[in-house]
């Protein structure tokens, strides 16, 4: 049985740190830098960090 996890963006079984920094890799800092996708920014405060990978992670069920 394969179970995918939404956050983990690496594919080690488990939502954590490392997930987060591919997070940022993948969207971007702040408003204004390259790469940054306003569609991940997800409490609207022109950051993508931590509190949107939160909201991320935690709003989307797993998939098993």
């Amino acid at each position: 049985m394969s179970v995918s996890l939404i956050g983990d963006f690496n594919g080690d079984g488990a939502v954590n740190t490392s997930d987060h920094l591919l997070f940022v890799a993948a969207f971007g800092l702040s408003e204004g830098e390259n790469g940054f996708n306003g569609e991940m920014d997800l409490n609207g405060d022109g950051t993508i960090d931590t509190a949107d990978f939160l909201i991320f992670s935690s709003h989307f069920p797993n998939d098993g």
